[in-house]
């Protein structure tokens, strides 16, 4: 008799649910990333807008289906969820100042820092143990990343543009933003068991829409001050609001996996496994866009791959502490919607 799917991902032991998911999470990345360049005459900010707003409709809509509008209610007291929340509202923010004032090199680089970030945050909180090669594909991935985005304080050649100071605040912005998307990983970790993941993910995109929402409206304002048509509202069309609203289902199946993964497995070695978000979207670039990367580009992304692998295939030694304490919540996650299901 065959296994269910539920049966062959419980079979899976914690690190192999924990990659399984993080891979999934970012296919899900690429293809939000793809529908993000399909989308025409619409400013990043906005774009985020509507991202935030349509993925809150069919969080909230699935939540209430599943029978768990009360816990919309009742999880508020979980601190560690205030702050993944929080941490998350900051994420969001920074996103979007850093989209809009630095080029796209500089921009994907710093902002796929949470990995460093978190490795450092897990083994001060979670006193999660990593080993030598964890830090060394770490590095590796790193200067992936780097060849991958090319940013113009390296590859001079690669644009050439006079630096103003907001381009300096918004590259502070951006580490900062890798530091608050790494202590929102370790929050998440740490929420209690009896919270559902797609809880979290109410609290996480209701508080992100909430920032972009303050951001926005202080770009529409200003623009109707200054009579910057750049910079108003613009409503989008049919086909802009589908690519949006099919957008928005992707990221809200990111977040949903990137929180059960780190309720799974151990954070620091779940988001050194989100650096593939960085080489996927070259799939689609090649496949769809028929835009070829140039070769620091390719030996970035086999650089990353590398990482990645090694990451993947190295088996671990012994149960963290770490460890057991997120495979509990996650346990417990699991156990109570299979109640409830029961109850149904």
């Amino acid at each position: 008799m065959f296994l269910t799917l539920k049966d062959k991902v419980g079979s899976l032991s914690p690190d192999s649910k924990c990659c399984s998911i993080i891979i999934l999470s970012c296919f899900f990345f690429s293809v939000c990333s793809l529908l993000t360049d399909l989308i025409e005459d619409v400013p990043v900010n906005e774009i985020l807008w509507w991202r935030f707003f349509f993925s809150n409709c069919i969080v909230v809509t699935y939540t209430w289906y599943m029978g768990h509008a009360r816990d919309l209610l009742s999880a508020w007291r979980d601190r560690q969820l205030l702050l993944s929340a929080m941490f998350g509202t900051i994420t969001a923010s920074s996103t979007v100042f850093a989209l809009r004032n630095l080029p796209i090199g500089e921009a994907t680089l710093l902002l796929t820092t949470a990995p460093i970030f978190t490795v450092l945050l897990s083994s001060i909180f979670l006193s999660e143990k990593l080993f030598w090669w964890d830090y060394i594909s770490l590095f590796i991935s790193t200067i992936g990343v780097v060849f991958v985005a090319q940013p113009s304080f390296i590859f001079p050649e690669a644009v050439a543009q006079e630096h103003t100071t907001i381009f300096y605040v918004a590259i502070c912005v951006a580490l900062g933003r890798g530091f608050f998307k790494a202590a929102k990983f370790v929050a998440v970790s740490t929420t209690k068991g009896s919270i559902p993941t797609h809880v979290i993910v109410v609290y996480l995109s209701a508080m992100g829409l909430c920032s972009v929402t303050i951001i926005n409206a202080f770009i529409w304002y200003t623009a109707l001050e200054s009579e910057v048509e750049s910079n108003a509202f613009r409503t989008p069309t049919l086909k802009n609001s589908i690519f949006l609203v099919f957008m928005a289902t992707t990221y809200f199946l990111q977040q949903l996996s990137v929180c059960a993964a780190m309720r799974y497995g151990k954070p620091a070695k779940a988001s050194l496994l989100k650096y593939l978000d960085v080489v996927l979207p070259f799939v689609f670039q090649i496949t769809i866009f028929k835009v070829y990367p140039n070769i620091w580009g390719v030996v970035g992304s086999v650089l990353i791959a590398i990482a990645m692998l090694t990451v993947i295939l190295v088996k671990r030694g012994g149960d963290e502490p770490a460890k057991i304490k997120t495979v509990a919540h996650a346990y417990s996650d699991y156990t109570i919607l299979k109640d409830y299901d029961h109850e149904r």
